[in-house]
């Protein structure tokens, strides 16, 4: 603070400007009411900071990275432009908690906090709790990560990490979405439309937006087109394939591989199960494993309890569900979803000779994605 007026450094100031303040104007910490130095170099970002040994809870952005900094920066500005207003760091005292960026849009206040370094997953839920708590809803902005910021636009398949996942937000009919942004090239990379495969694979379209062409609220991404949506069924297949034939190749377990011996029990080759098991049905995001497996688990639970797909109820699920790993809510919903598009299809039993189309995928995509029936 300068003479008890906030100041805010953004871009637009000049370094030589900055150097001229420094020796004329003492500045002052609005959290401790401390003298703050006004650090400018020729590569560092400018910035205030605090003298040694004081002790106060702000500690605005000391200590932090360049891309940090000028990230804060940069979304200062842009929205500066679109909001009635917004405030760099300030100190919400009911939660002890400092959000890079306050927005006030009318009658809500929303925390936007800009990511650039890798931190607990539990650190992320912790902070977003705490907003929720006083009736915020914050928005978390990754830093692109370097694998990422040279993608092609388009479809195609991404890995990301559990850190990755904590900033997944799920809207209607995006679907999953993970938002970053690029100080470097002042552009905002959106993966939409995301559908997990296995382990860390998903499906899903890469777009990029530069910061003169974004709006706030933040602009949201299309959904799939027909075109887009048949080269998600291409690369579902692809991915399927290499998975069963990896299966067998990559084998070191022999029958004590799970998914193996359960194909063994159901007499049928990996490469040889029918499309209709390993299917990307809504909710299938559940299942760490791929669709081929918890499906195929799901068959061989039906087989030893001697039932078809219509006799398979809400307790039998429950009973499927609860011998796996980790939630079971959004499991039970996958393979009731599972059920009723098999029903749809004509599939009734387990029987492996039972073929369906592979346009039955395409429909299950579109089902996501443009509200369609499973019968359209």
């Amino acid at each position: 603070m300068e003479n008890g007026k906030l100041i805010v450094l953004t871009r637009e100031l000049q370094r030589e400007q900055l150097k001229e303040w420094r020796k004329t104007t003492s500045y002052f910490c609005p959290q401790c009411n401390v003298p703050v130095y006004l650090k400018v170099g020729d590569i560092t970002i400018p910035h205030f900071a605090h003298q040694k040994d004081v002790s106060c809870a702000s500690f605005f952005s000391e200590g932090e990275t360049k891309e940090h900094l000028q990230g804060k920066q940069q979304l200062f500005a842009f929205l500066s432009e679109h909001v009635e207003k917004v405030e760099l760091e300030p100190f919400i005292k009911m939660l002890s908690q400092r959000p890079d960026l306050l927005v006030t849009n009318g009658s809500n206040s929303i925390p936007i906090e800009f990511q650039c370094s890798t931190v607990p997953v539990s650190l992320i839920k912790s902070r977003s709790a705490g907003y929720w708590s006083i009736g915020m809803n914050p928005i978390w902005i990754l830093h692109t990560p370097a694998k990422f910021k040279t993608l092609p636009e388009g479809v195609g398949i991404f890995h990301f990490s559990k850190f990755h996942e904590s900033f997944f937000i799920h809207t209607i009919p995006e679907g999953h979405v993970f938002l970053t942004y690029n100080p470097l090239t002042e552009r905002f990379h959106y993966f939409s439309s995301l559908i997990h495969v296995a382990g860390k694979r998903y499906i899903g379209i890469h777009r990029s937006l530069s910061s003169s062409q974004q709006r706030f609220p933040f602009a949201r991404p299309k959904i799939p087109t027909e075109v887009e949506l048949n080269q998600y069924v291409t690369f579902y297949l692809s991915i399927r394939h290499d998975f069963l034939k990896s299966r067998i190749l990559l084998n070191r377990r022999g029958v004590n591989d799970p998914f193996l011996r359960m194909c063994y029990e159901l007499h049928v080759r990996p490469t040889e199960l029918p499309i209709w098991i390993g299917l990307p049905v809504p909710f299938g995001d559940a299942f760490v494993e791929h669709d081929c497996e918890w499906q195929l688990a799901l068959i061989r639970y039906m087989r030893l309890k001697g039932i078809r797909f219509r006799e398979l109820s809400d307790g039998h699920v429950h009973k499927f569900v609860s011998g796996l790993d980790g939630p079971s809510d959004e499991k039970k919903k996958a393979c009731m979803t599972y059920r009723d598009f098999l029903i749809s299809t004509g599939v009734e039993s387990f029987q492996m000779d039972t073929i369906i189309d592979e346009n039955y995928i395409l429909n299950l995509f579109s089902v996501r994605f443009l509200a369609k029936s499973y019968g359209n």
